[in-house]
């Protein structure tokens, strides 16, 4: 992996697995439509989510819309099967790709007598179909993403049957991401080696830690925070939300300062003031994955926002924000820096929080979507009339009696009901979506605030 860093006119751009982004700019352009295409990891909806709530927070005026296109269990031969209906429909800007977990047919692993020629079969159809669904998104959609496979744990101690040897099947999949990427001149995001390195890590200290769920197979909350972060970090995201760099003037502060207007700066012997606003909100981190941030550091280099103030007397001072106590803070604290995006009670955290679960109010809809599609596209394919329910009904029972020595059986028959139960509230859903979505651009915008650093007695 090649590094290259340019600084021009103050301006710091970096070259990263052929990503080119000056500071604070999108990856994702105003008007963006981003397919994330993919299986039940991609339908789960959450690594995409965590990235939307990035964007929305940094990006507040750049419109984008993200579309889960993930299908349980599905394969690469299946993206070519539902390209049209279920991914170029959006018309998308840009689709990023994950694929592999179960291309690699988990159940020839962990079997002494396991077909070798099989699993180099099934590997050989993976490449082929990688091939043609990456030759078919470069060329209607353009702006492509590949994705290194998120891992199978197969070295945590768990309860669950080990299946040793699909990770290594999944590095082979990561090696064809990889060549693709080269071939089609794509970006590339590897999810497997952080993966890795985390569990290896923690594995040292608690044999039956797993970055990964507890069947092996598919991340918790902690973990897809980690593959958003790894993708932000391949994509050259930005660092900074904003740096608030106090001089002793107006003048000076408004120089050294990014992202950000400041007026009406005050300096008191003892009290400093100033009105400013950023032009980009902390982005929030769910309860559930915040344990991530022990292994990844997203706060330093994603979510930063600094507040230094250069020249302030030896001593300690209160922080407020709109008259709201913050923190207090030693002169030489202040003097070095502090990452504002880490104090949960400032009144900019608290307006992406809103940010949060608007993204977060959106996956839930969209989930319902997906449950259906998911129906559709592995259960209804041979049934051409599919608008009377009740035809649909027998259509399903009859597939719930094919699968019940599948080892899924229960799954299915609640995937089935759900099915019939929600397909006649999918219109009304789908009117839902864009206005959950317009409803994120209209939490997000950033608002002035009040700064005061007042020393204490």
């Amino acid at each position: 992996m090649k590094y290259k860093i340019i600084l021009t006119l103050g301006l710091f751009i970096q070259t990263l697995n052929g990503f080119t982004q000056e500071a604070n700019k999108a990856l994702f352009p105003n008007g963006s439509k981003v397919c994330f295409v993919g299986n039940s990891i991609t339908n789960n909806g959450e690594y995409y989510n965590d990235l939307w709530m990035y964007y929305a927070t940094r990006f507040p005026n750049e419109k984008i819309h993200f579309f889960n296109c993930g299908i349980s269990g599905d394969v690469a031969a299946g993206i070519l099967k539902r390209m049209d209906k279920d991914i170029l429909i959006h018309e998308p800007t840009h689709a990023v790709m994950m694929i592999g977990m179960n291309d690699v047919k988990r159940d020839l692993y962990g079997k002494k007598d396991a077909n070798y020629e099989l699993k180099q079969k099934v590997l050989m159809d993976y490449n082929n179909n990688t091939d043609a669904a990456v030759s078919i998104l470069k060329k209607r959609v353009g702006n492509v993403i590949l994705l290194k496979p998120s891992v199978y744990d197969q070295t945590a101690v768990l309860e669950t049957p080990n299946l040793y040897g699909v990770n290594d099947a999944l590095q082979r999949c990561a090696e064809q991401m990889h060549s693709l990427s080269e071939k089609y001149q794509t970006g590339l995001v590897d999810f497997q080696t952080i993966l890795l390195r985390i569990n290896k890590e923690e594995q040292q200290k608690d044999s039956a830690f797993t970055i990964i769920g507890k069947d092996r197979v598919h991340p918790l909350s902690a973990g897809h925070f980690v593959m958003a972060y790894q993708f932000l970090k391949d994509t050259n995201a930005p660092q900074y939300v904003s740096k608030l760099v106090i001089g002793n003037d107006l003048a000076a502060s408004q120089k050294a300062s990014f992202n950000v207007e400041i007026k009406k700066q005050s300096n008191k012997s003892k009290a400093l003031t100033f009105e400013c606003l950023e032009k980009s909100l902390p982005c929030p981190v769910k309860e559930s994955a915040k344990k991530a941030l022990k292994w990844v550091p997203f706060n330093d280099e994603f979510n930063t926002s600094l507040l230094q103030v250069k020249s302030l007397e030896s001593g300690n001072y209160n922080l407020f924000i709109d008259d709201v106590l913050i923190a207090s803070f030693t002169d030489e604290a202040l003097k070095t820096g502090i990452n504002l995006s880490l104090y949960q009670n400032t009144p900019q955290y608290q307006q992406a929080t809103k940010v949060m679960y608007a993204c977060v109010k959106y996956r839930d809809a969209e989930s319902a979507i997906r449950n259906l599609r998911f129906v559709e596209f592995n259960q209804l394919s041979g049934l051409k009339d599919q608008s009377d329910l009740t035809v649909v009904e027998q259509y399903l029972n009859k597939r719930l009696e094919s699968l019940k020595d599948g080892g899924h059986y229960e799954y299915y028959q609640k995937q089935f009901k759900n099915y019939i139960l929600k397909k006649n509230e999918e219109a009304e859903v789908l009117k839902k979506l864009p206005v959950l979505a317009a409803a994120i651009y209209e939490v997000n915008q950033p608002k002035p605030h009040v700064f005061k650093i007042e020393k204490k007695p």
